[in-house]
């Protein structure tokens, strides 16, 4: 599956990458702040953690940006069970790596040809890959980033941000009839909020302005 989604987004970003005059590479490194994701049966602590990986923005307009991101973090999680008839099972800690693999917009706000604000939002997968018994666990995820880009040089520059990750645990879709009219709904839901701080190199490809 993994494998379908990155060919997915490639396919997406194919069009941009040849129409673009510009494209930005930042690999980048940082920290994620841990949370807790409840379920029906228990709960799952996630700890502070690393947090690394790399992003390709490709520039669309003169201050818009498509993004292809991979984040990952290597980390380790406190499962816990609910009582379950009268049963608990024990606590557990378990190694797993956590990974977002997402494509989104960045929106540039050019104070001048050295600084550039800005702020972006994000969707796509993430996989749950524990390193011992249990199996990955997928889900849809939807991101939101704000920072700014610092330029060194013509091509070199870093790229500093706040970001947070939302893997969604589930869709709800609602309908209601009534003497005003008929409305419906669709709304998601989830426990986790990951965010964390990251800042990378940014190298220019092609034309800059």
């Amino acid at each position: 599956m993994r494998k379908y989604i990155i060919l997915f987004a490639a396919a997406i970003c194919i069009p941009f990458i040849l129409n673009a005059q510009s494209v930005e590479v930042t690999p980048f490194g940082g920290y994620v702040f841990g949370g807790t994701m409840q379920g029906d049966y228990g709960d799952v602590y996630i700890h502070d953690n690393a947090q690394y990986g790399g992003m390709i923005s490709v520039a669309v307009s003169r201050v818009v940006d498509v993004d292809l991101i991979y984040n990952r973090s290597d980390t380790k999680a406190d499962v816990n069970y609910f009582s379950i008839n009268g049963y608990t099972k024990p606590y557990q800690e378990v190694p797993l790596s956590i990974n977002y693999m997402q494509i989104g917009f960045t929106k540039n706000f050019r104070v001048n040809p050295t600084v550039s604000p800005f702020v972006g939002m994000n969707m796509g997968a993430c996989v749950f890959a524990p390193k011992e018994e249990y199996a990955d666990a997928w889900f849809f995820s939807v991101g939101i980033n704000a920072g700014a880009k610092i330029y060194f040089a013509k091509r070199i520059g870093l790229r500093l941000q706040a970001q947070g990750y939302i893997p969604v645990q589930g869709t709800a879709f609602s309908m209601f009839v009534g003497t005003g009219g008929a409305s419906t709904g669709v709304s998601v839901y989830s426990t986790l909020f990951q965010f964390g701080f990251t800042g990378g190199l940014i190298f220019r490809l092609g034309k800059v302005e």
